[in-house]
Protein backbone atom coordinates (compact mmCIF):
# COMPACT_ATOMS: atom_id res chain seq x y z
CA UNK A 1 0.00 0.00 0.00
CA UNK A 2 3.08 1.96 0.75
CA UNK A 3 3.94 2.06 -3.23
CA UNK A 4 0.08 2.56 -4.08
CA UNK A 5 0.01 5.82 -2.49
CA UNK A 6 2.62 7.35 -4.51
CA UNK A 7 0.97 5.83 -7.76
CA UNK A 8 -2.55 6.31 -7.13
CA UNK A 9 -3.92 9.52 -6.27
CA UNK A 10 -6.92 9.38 -3.38
CA UNK A 11 -10.29 11.94 -3.86
CA UNK A 12 -9.27 13.08 -0.16
CA UNK A 13 -5.90 12.84 2.09
CA UNK A 14 -4.98 12.75 5.48
CA UNK A 15 -2.58 15.13 7.28
CA UNK A 16 0.04 14.56 9.85
CA UNK A 17 -2.91 15.00 12.91
CA UNK A 18 -4.96 12.16 11.15
CA UNK A 19 -7.32 15.49 9.85
CA UNK A 20 -9.46 14.73 6.31
CA UNK A 21 -8.32 17.15 3.68
CA UNK A 22 -8.57 17.78 -0.13
CA UNK A 23 -7.36 15.91 -2.31
CA UNK A 24 -8.40 15.10 -5.92
CA UNK A 25 -11.78 16.71 -4.52
CA UNK A 26 -10.68 20.30 -3.18
CA UNK A 27 -13.90 20.71 -1.37
CA UNK A 28 -17.43 18.64 -0.28
CA UNK A 29 -20.25 19.14 1.20
CA UNK A 30 -22.48 16.82 3.66
CA UNK A 31 -25.85 16.93 4.32
CA UNK A 32 -27.61 17.52 7.54
CA UNK A 33 -28.16 14.04 7.89
CA UNK A 34 -25.06 12.74 7.26
CA UNK A 35 -26.30 10.43 4.26
CA UNK A 36 -25.64 12.70 0.84
CA UNK A 37 -22.06 13.91 0.31
CA UNK A 38 -21.22 16.03 -2.80
CA UNK A 39 -17.48 16.17 -3.70
CA UNK A 40 -15.92 18.75 -5.91
CA UNK A 41 -13.61 17.78 -8.56
CA UNK A 42 -10.32 19.28 -9.42
CA UNK A 43 -10.28 21.05 -12.73
CA UNK A 44 -7.83 19.71 -15.66
CA UNK A 45 -6.83 16.33 -13.72
CA UNK A 46 -5.14 14.02 -15.77
CA UNK A 47 -4.49 10.24 -14.94
CA UNK A 48 -0.86 8.38 -15.90
CA UNK A 49 -2.58 7.63 -19.44
CA UNK A 50 -3.95 11.26 -20.59
CA UNK A 51 -7.54 9.76 -19.69
CA UNK A 52 -9.09 12.57 -17.97
CA UNK A 53 -9.90 12.44 -13.84
CA UNK A 54 -13.66 14.58 -14.24
CA UNK A 55 -16.86 12.80 -12.71
CA UNK A 56 -17.49 10.62 -14.66
CA UNK A 57 -14.32 8.52 -13.59
CA UNK A 58 -14.84 8.64 -10.29
CA UNK A 59 -18.55 7.34 -10.56
CA UNK A 60 -16.29 4.61 -12.17
CA UNK A 61 -14.36 4.27 -9.62
CA UNK A 62 -17.13 3.61 -6.88
CA UNK A 63 -19.36 1.53 -9.40
CA UNK A 64 -16.22 -0.98 -10.23
CA UNK A 65 -15.14 -1.04 -6.52
CA UNK A 66 -19.11 -1.85 -5.56
CA UNK A 67 -19.79 -4.54 -8.18
CA UNK A 68 -19.76 -7.66 -6.38
CA UNK A 69 -18.53 -9.99 -9.96
CA UNK A 70 -15.38 -8.07 -9.47
CA UNK A 71 -14.99 -8.65 -6.10
CA UNK A 72 -12.99 -6.01 -4.41
CA UNK A 73 -11.69 -5.79 -1.28
CA UNK A 74 -13.28 -2.44 -1.01
CA UNK A 75 -16.50 -3.58 -1.04
CA UNK A 76 -17.25 -4.01 2.41
CA UNK A 77 -15.94 -0.15 3.47
CA UNK A 78 -18.71 0.96 0.82
CA UNK A 79 -21.42 -1.15 1.74
CA UNK A 80 -23.60 2.12 2.28
CA UNK A 81 -23.51 3.31 -0.73
CA UNK A 82 -26.77 3.67 -2.61
CA UNK A 83 -26.05 5.99 -5.30
CA UNK A 84 -23.49 7.57 -7.47
CA UNK A 85 -24.33 10.47 -9.75
CA UNK A 86 -22.51 13.07 -11.69
CA UNK A 87 -24.07 16.46 -11.33
CA UNK A 88 -21.75 17.82 -14.01
CA UNK A 89 -18.08 17.19 -15.31
CA UNK A 90 -16.31 17.83 -11.85
CA UNK A 91 -19.00 17.05 -9.30
CA UNK A 92 -20.35 13.49 -8.13
CA UNK A 93 -22.99 13.26 -5.45
CA UNK A 94 -22.55 9.77 -3.20
CA UNK A 95 -25.74 8.83 -1.29
CA UNK A 96 -25.24 6.43 2.03
CA UNK A 97 -28.14 4.13 3.02
CA UNK A 98 -26.88 5.49 6.44
CA UNK A 99 -24.39 7.78 8.28
CA UNK A 100 -21.08 6.25 7.95
CA UNK A 101 -18.75 7.66 10.63
CA UNK A 102 -15.53 6.53 8.71
CA UNK A 103 -16.46 7.37 4.94
CA UNK A 104 -14.05 10.25 4.34
CA UNK A 105 -11.68 8.53 6.42
CA UNK A 106 -11.72 5.58 3.38
CA UNK A 107 -11.52 8.18 0.54
CA UNK A 108 -8.16 9.00 2.05
CA UNK A 109 -7.45 5.58 2.16
CA UNK A 110 -7.65 2.65 -0.44
CA UNK A 111 -11.31 3.43 -1.25
CA UNK A 112 -10.74 7.20 -2.90
CA UNK A 113 -7.39 5.21 -4.61
CA UNK A 114 -8.79 6.33 -8.30
CA UNK A 115 -7.54 3.95 -11.27
CA UNK A 116 -7.85 5.11 -15.33
CA UNK A 117 -11.41 3.80 -16.25
CA UNK A 118 -9.71 3.33 -20.05
CA UNK A 119 -6.53 0.77 -18.33
CA UNK A 120 -9.01 -0.98 -15.93
CA UNK A 121 -11.47 -1.55 -18.77
CA UNK A 122 -8.59 -2.85 -21.19
CA UNK A 123 -6.44 -4.68 -18.76
CA UNK A 124 -9.43 -6.23 -16.21
CA UNK A 125 -8.05 -8.52 -14.35
CA UNK A 126 -4.50 -8.06 -15.34
CA UNK A 127 -4.95 -4.15 -14.41
CA UNK A 128 -2.17 -5.09 -11.29
CA UNK A 129 0.77 -5.17 -13.93
CA UNK A 130 0.38 -1.57 -15.29
CA UNK A 131 -0.92 0.43 -12.33
CA UNK A 132 -2.25 3.45 -13.79
CA UNK A 133 -3.73 6.11 -11.62
CA UNK A 134 -3.07 10.21 -11.22
CA UNK A 135 -0.42 10.15 -8.32
CA UNK A 136 2.48 11.78 -8.38
CA UNK A 137 4.84 8.80 -9.49
CA UNK A 138 4.23 6.30 -12.19
CA UNK A 139 4.51 2.59 -12.19
CA UNK A 140 7.52 1.56 -14.36
CA UNK A 141 8.75 -2.05 -13.67
CA UNK A 142 8.52 -4.97 -10.76
CA UNK A 143 10.95 -7.62 -10.73
CA UNK A 144 10.19 -9.95 -7.58
CA UNK A 145 12.04 -10.03 -4.72
CA UNK A 146 14.48 -7.29 -6.18
CA UNK A 147 12.94 -3.99 -6.95
CA UNK A 148 9.87 -2.06 -8.02
CA UNK A 149 10.25 1.39 -9.64
CA UNK A 150 8.24 4.25 -10.32
CA UNK A 151 9.17 7.75 -12.13
CA UNK A 152 7.91 11.42 -12.07
CA UNK A 153 4.75 11.83 -13.52
CA UNK A 154 4.81 14.88 -14.94
CA UNK A 155 1.28 16.09 -15.11
CA UNK A 156 0.97 15.64 -11.37
CA UNK A 157 -1.96 17.89 -10.44
CA UNK A 158 0.03 19.42 -7.77
CA UNK A 159 2.49 22.19 -9.26
CA UNK A 160 5.74 21.71 -9.08
CA UNK A 161 5.41 17.87 -7.57
CA UNK A 162 6.85 16.02 -7.14
CA UNK A 163 10.69 16.82 -6.49
CA UNK A 164 12.32 13.26 -7.40
CA UNK A 165 12.52 12.10 -11.24
CA UNK A 166 12.09 8.22 -9.47
CA UNK A 167 12.11 6.17 -6.26
CA UNK A 168 13.24 2.44 -6.27
CA UNK A 169 11.95 0.40 -3.87
CA UNK A 170 13.95 -2.60 -3.01
CA UNK A 171 12.93 -5.52 -0.09
CA UNK A 172 14.89 -6.48 2.45
CA UNK A 173 13.74 -9.21 4.64
CA UNK A 174 16.88 -9.64 6.38
CA UNK A 175 17.17 -6.90 8.90
CA UNK A 176 21.01 -6.66 9.09
CA UNK A 177 20.91 -5.94 5.50
CA UNK A 178 18.55 -3.23 5.95
CA UNK A 179 20.16 -1.91 8.76
CA UNK A 180 23.43 -2.26 7.04
CA UNK A 181 22.18 -0.68 3.90
CA UNK A 182 20.67 2.63 5.37
CA UNK A 183 24.11 3.38 7.57
CA UNK A 184 25.87 3.18 4.08
CA UNK A 185 23.23 5.08 2.39
CA UNK A 186 22.47 2.66 -0.56
CA UNK A 187 19.23 3.19 0.14
CA UNK A 188 17.62 6.81 1.96
CA UNK A 189 14.66 5.11 4.12
CA UNK A 190 13.04 2.53 5.28
CA UNK A 191 9.72 1.71 6.16
CA UNK A 192 9.74 -0.40 9.39
CA UNK A 193 12.66 -0.06 11.87
CA UNK A 194 13.83 -3.00 13.63
CA UNK A 195 13.38 -3.05 17.48
CA UNK A 196 17.14 -3.72 17.97
CA UNK A 197 18.32 -1.13 15.63
CA UNK A 198 16.37 1.88 17.39
CA UNK A 199 19.48 2.82 19.59
CA UNK A 200 21.47 2.99 16.78
CA UNK A 201 19.94 4.85 14.48
CA UNK A 202 19.21 7.54 17.47
CA UNK A 203 22.81 7.66 17.61
CA UNK A 204 23.87 7.47 14.19
CA UNK A 205 25.41 11.03 12.73
CA UNK A 206 24.18 9.83 9.31
CA UNK A 207 20.05 8.46 10.56
CA UNK A 208 17.39 10.74 11.34
CA UNK A 209 14.99 8.39 13.63
CA UNK A 210 11.86 9.50 13.32
CA UNK A 211 8.81 8.48 15.94
CA UNK A 212 5.02 9.03 16.02
CA UNK A 213 2.42 7.18 17.92
CA UNK A 214 1.49 3.98 15.56
CA UNK A 215 -2.01 2.92 14.57
CA UNK A 216 -1.36 -1.04 13.95
CA UNK A 217 -1.91 -4.12 16.08
CA UNK A 218 0.48 -7.31 16.19
CA UNK A 219 0.03 -10.11 18.01
CA UNK A 220 -1.52 -13.86 16.53
CA UNK A 221 -4.16 -14.41 14.17
CA UNK A 222 -6.33 -17.20 15.20
CA UNK A 223 -8.49 -19.34 12.58
CA UNK A 224 -11.52 -19.46 15.05
CA UNK A 225 -13.12 -22.55 13.10
CA UNK A 226 -10.00 -24.55 13.36
CA UNK A 227 -9.95 -27.49 15.65
CA UNK A 228 -6.93 -26.32 17.86
CA UNK A 229 -8.27 -22.73 18.62
CA UNK A 230 -11.83 -23.32 17.90
CA UNK A 231 -12.33 -22.88 21.70
CA UNK A 232 -12.59 -19.90 23.55
CA UNK A 233 -11.01 -20.95 26.53
CA UNK A 234 -8.22 -22.34 24.56
CA UNK A 235 -7.71 -18.98 23.21
CA UNK A 236 -8.16 -17.20 26.65
CA UNK A 237 -5.73 -19.55 27.97
CA UNK A 238 -3.20 -18.12 25.49
CA UNK A 239 -4.06 -14.99 26.05
CA UNK A 240 -3.57 -15.38 29.60
CA UNK A 241 0.17 -16.72 29.18
CA UNK A 242 1.51 -13.62 27.38
CA UNK A 243 3.30 -10.96 28.84
CA UNK A 244 3.05 -8.33 26.84
CA UNK A 245 5.33 -5.89 28.63
CA UNK A 246 7.91 -8.17 28.58
CA UNK A 247 7.73 -8.76 25.28
CA UNK A 248 8.02 -4.90 24.61
CA UNK A 249 11.27 -4.20 26.81
CA UNK A 250 12.95 -8.06 25.30
CA UNK A 251 12.47 -6.98 21.69
CA UNK A 252 11.43 -3.58 21.33
CA UNK A 253 12.29 -1.26 23.59
CA UNK A 254 10.73 2.14 23.04
CA UNK A 255 9.44 1.08 19.95
CA UNK A 256 6.16 -0.68 21.17
CA UNK A 257 3.54 -0.52 23.59
CA UNK A 258 0.82 -3.13 25.08
CA UNK A 259 -1.58 -3.71 23.32
CA UNK A 260 -5.51 -4.52 24.13
CA UNK A 261 -7.04 -4.89 21.17
CA UNK A 262 -6.72 -3.05 17.27
CA UNK A 263 -7.08 0.47 18.75
CA UNK A 264 -3.70 2.29 19.79
CA UNK A 265 -3.34 4.79 22.08
CA UNK A 266 -2.50 7.28 19.44
CA UNK A 267 -6.37 6.52 18.45
CA UNK A 268 -9.19 8.37 20.33
CA UNK A 269 -10.32 5.27 22.05
CA UNK A 270 -7.60 4.06 24.06
CA UNK A 271 -5.94 6.33 26.38
CA UNK A 272 -3.21 3.87 27.78
CA UNK A 273 -1.31 1.13 27.21
CA UNK A 274 -1.90 0.26 30.81
CA UNK A 275 -4.88 -1.22 29.93
CA UNK A 276 -3.87 -4.33 28.13
CA UNK A 277 -4.30 -7.51 29.73
CA UNK A 278 -1.80 -8.73 32.23
CA UNK A 279 -0.30 -12.27 32.76
CA UNK A 280 -2.34 -14.51 34.41
CA UNK A 281 -0.84 -18.50 35.02
CA UNK A 282 -3.53 -19.55 36.98
CA UNK A 283 -6.33 -18.18 34.95
CA UNK A 284 -4.71 -20.07 31.34
CA UNK A 285 -4.91 -22.82 33.52
CA UNK A 286 -8.53 -22.63 35.19
CA UNK A 287 -9.35 -21.67 31.33
CA UNK A 288 -7.53 -25.36 30.14
CA UNK A 289 -9.24 -26.98 32.35
CA UNK A 290 -12.67 -25.78 31.35
CA UNK A 291 -11.86 -26.17 27.81
CA UNK A 292 -11.63 -29.83 29.22
CA UNK A 293 -6.96 -29.71 28.08
CA UNK A 294 -5.81 -29.21 32.13
CA UNK A 295 -2.54 -31.00 31.11
CA UNK A 296 -2.55 -28.22 28.01
CA UNK A 297 -2.56 -29.15 23.66
CA UNK A 298 -0.26 -27.72 20.97
CA UNK A 299 -0.62 -26.10 17.69
CA UNK A 300 1.14 -24.77 14.84
CA UNK A 301 2.18 -21.36 14.09
CA UNK A 302 2.42 -19.73 11.23
CA UNK A 303 5.53 -17.18 11.44
CA UNK A 304 7.66 -15.03 8.20
CA UNK A 305 11.29 -16.16 8.26
CA UNK A 306 12.82 -13.02 9.91
CA UNK A 307 14.53 -12.42 13.23
CA UNK A 308 11.88 -10.17 14.44
CA UNK A 309 8.83 -12.59 13.88
CA UNK A 310 11.02 -15.37 15.46
CA UNK A 311 12.61 -14.04 18.42
CA UNK A 312 8.76 -12.98 19.05
CA UNK A 313 7.13 -16.00 18.34
CA UNK A 314 10.04 -17.92 20.37
CA UNK A 315 8.74 -15.76 23.33
CA UNK A 316 5.30 -16.60 22.84
CA UNK A 317 6.11 -20.69 22.96
CA UNK A 318 8.50 -20.11 26.12
CA UNK A 319 5.46 -18.10 27.81
CA UNK A 320 3.07 -20.61 26.78
CA UNK A 321 4.97 -23.48 27.65
CA UNK A 322 4.79 -23.06 31.49
CA UNK A 323 1.28 -24.65 31.48
CA UNK A 324 1.72 -27.06 28.98
CA UNK A 325 0.94 -25.52 25.74
CA UNK A 326 3.20 -25.99 22.80
CA UNK A 327 3.35 -23.58 20.24
CA UNK A 328 5.01 -25.45 17.24
CA UNK A 329 6.76 -22.66 14.87
CA UNK A 330 6.44 -23.13 11.10
CA UNK A 331 8.24 -20.73 8.99
CA UNK A 332 6.33 -19.72 5.78
CA UNK A 333 6.65 -16.98 3.19
CA UNK A 334 4.48 -14.60 3.71
CA UNK A 335 2.25 -14.85 0.72
CA UNK A 336 1.51 -18.58 1.43
CA UNK A 337 0.61 -16.96 4.64
CA UNK A 338 -1.50 -15.29 3.99
CA UNK A 339 -3.42 -17.37 1.40
CA UNK A 340 -3.51 -20.22 4.16
CA UNK A 341 -5.46 -17.45 6.38
CA UNK A 342 -7.93 -16.41 3.60
CA UNK A 343 -8.41 -20.27 3.08
CA UNK A 344 -9.09 -20.73 6.93
CA UNK A 345 -6.46 -23.42 6.34
CA UNK A 346 -4.66 -22.70 10.00
CA UNK A 347 -4.89 -22.38 13.33
CA UNK A 348 -2.44 -19.47 13.97
CA UNK A 349 -0.72 -16.84 12.36
CA UNK A 350 1.94 -13.61 12.55
CA UNK A 351 2.20 -11.63 9.68
CA UNK A 352 2.21 -8.22 9.63
CA UNK A 353 -0.48 -5.94 7.74
CA UNK A 354 -0.89 -2.32 7.20
CA UNK A 355 -2.57 0.02 9.75
CA UNK A 356 -5.63 2.25 8.81
CA UNK A 357 -6.55 5.75 9.61
CA UNK A 358 -9.79 5.33 11.54
CA UNK A 359 -10.85 2.76 14.03
CA UNK A 360 -13.62 1.43 11.95
CA UNK A 361 -11.07 0.35 9.04
CA UNK A 362 -9.04 -1.27 11.62
CA UNK A 363 -11.56 -3.44 13.14
CA UNK A 364 -14.58 -3.97 10.85
CA UNK A 365 -13.41 -5.86 7.70
CA UNK A 366 -11.30 -7.74 10.12
CA UNK A 367 -14.27 -8.55 12.58
CA UNK A 368 -17.12 -7.97 11.01
CA UNK A 369 -19.01 -11.71 9.76
CA UNK A 370 -19.01 -10.09 6.54
CA UNK A 371 -15.73 -8.26 6.28
CA UNK A 372 -13.33 -8.98 3.37
CA UNK A 373 -10.39 -9.58 5.13
CA UNK A 374 -12.33 -11.43 8.08
CA UNK A 375 -9.13 -14.00 8.47
CA UNK A 376 -10.03 -15.30 11.79
CA UNK A 377 -13.24 -16.45 10.12
CA UNK A 378 -15.17 -15.09 13.52
CA UNK A 379 -18.69 -14.79 13.89
CA UNK A 380 -20.34 -13.05 16.58
CA UNK A 381 -23.67 -11.51 16.18
CA UNK A 382 -22.96 -9.41 18.99
CA UNK A 383 -20.04 -8.19 17.79
CA UNK A 384 -21.31 -7.40 13.85
CA UNK A 385 -24.08 -5.49 16.29
CA UNK A 386 -21.21 -3.35 18.01
CA UNK A 387 -19.39 -2.42 14.83
CA UNK A 388 -22.51 -1.84 12.48
CA UNK A 389 -23.52 0.80 15.39
CA UNK A 390 -19.84 2.78 15.50
CA UNK A 391 -19.94 2.79 11.40
CA UNK A 392 -23.71 4.24 11.86
CA UNK A 393 -22.52 6.93 14.32
CA UNK A 394 -21.13 10.01 13.60
CA UNK A 395 -20.32 11.67 16.56
CA UNK A 396 -17.14 10.17 17.90
CA UNK A 397 -17.94 10.10 21.60
CA UNK A 398 -20.97 7.64 20.66
CA UNK A 399 -18.28 6.07 18.39
CA UNK A 400 -15.66 5.63 21.40
CA UNK A 401 -18.44 4.10 23.75
CA UNK A 402 -19.17 1.16 21.55
CA UNK A 403 -15.22 0.65 20.44
CA UNK A 404 -14.76 0.18 24.17
CA UNK A 405 -17.56 -1.85 24.16
CA UNK A 406 -15.74 -4.20 21.29
CA UNK A 407 -12.55 -4.11 22.97
CA UNK A 408 -14.57 -6.27 26.38
CA UNK A 409 -15.88 -8.30 23.46
CA UNK A 410 -12.27 -8.76 21.56
CA UNK A 411 -10.52 -9.85 25.52
CA UNK A 412 -13.64 -12.52 26.13
CA UNK A 413 -13.74 -13.96 22.57
CA UNK A 414 -10.11 -13.53 21.43
CA UNK A 415 -10.75 -14.06 17.28
CA UNK A 416 -6.98 -12.39 17.23
CA UNK A 417 -4.94 -12.26 20.12
CA UNK A 418 -3.69 -8.83 20.09
CA UNK A 419 -0.06 -8.54 22.38
CA UNK A 420 1.36 -4.92 21.05
CA UNK A 421 1.97 -2.11 19.30
CA UNK A 422 4.62 -0.56 17.42
CA UNK A 423 5.63 3.11 17.24
CA UNK A 424 5.21 4.15 13.59
CA UNK A 425 8.73 4.92 13.17
CA UNK A 426 10.68 5.74 9.71
CA UNK A 427 14.34 6.02 9.79
CA UNK A 428 16.50 8.16 6.43
CA UNK A 429 19.44 9.53 5.64
CA UNK A 430 19.73 12.91 7.03
CA UNK A 431 19.97 14.19 3.04
CA UNK A 432 16.21 13.24 2.52
CA UNK A 433 14.79 16.28 3.43
CA UNK A 434 10.86 17.16 3.37
CA UNK A 435 9.53 13.86 4.49
CA UNK A 436 5.91 14.23 6.30
CA UNK A 437 5.40 11.60 9.26
CA UNK A 438 2.02 10.61 9.00
CA UNK A 439 0.73 7.82 11.25
CA UNK A 440 -0.95 5.69 8.51
CA UNK A 441 2.76 4.35 8.15
CA UNK A 442 2.39 4.75 4.13
CA UNK A 443 5.62 6.68 2.91
CA UNK A 444 4.37 9.27 0.69
CA UNK A 445 7.29 11.07 -1.21
CA UNK A 446 5.62 13.60 -3.67
CA UNK A 447 7.52 16.21 -1.71
CA UNK A 448 10.39 14.78 -0.57
CA UNK A 449 13.63 15.80 -1.99
CA UNK A 450 17.67 14.50 -1.91
CA UNK A 451 20.28 17.43 -0.46
CA UNK A 452 23.59 16.61 -1.84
Amino acid sequence: RTVLHNIFATLLEIDENLQVVPGLAHSWDVSEDGKTFTFNIREGVTFHDGTPLDAEAVKYNFDRMRDRDFGSARAGELAFVETVTVDDPLTVTVTLSQPYGAFLAALASWSGMMVSPTAAEEHGRNFSQVLIGAGPFKFVERIRDDRLVVERFDDYFKEGLPYLDQVVYRPFVDVDARILNLESGAIQIINTVPGKAVKQFQESPNVTLSSIGGLGFRGLWINTKSTDLGSAERRAAVSACIDRQVVVNTVFGDAAVPAIGPFSPATWVVDSPDEAPHRDLDAARALLAEAGVPDGFSFPLLITPDDESIRVASIYAAMCSEVGIDIQLQQVEFGTILSRMAEANYAAAQIELSPRNDPDLSSHPWFHSTGGVNFSHYASPEMDRILDDARAAVDQGERRALYREALDLFNTDFPYIFTYHLQEMKAYRNELKGYRHIPDSMMRFEDVWIAR
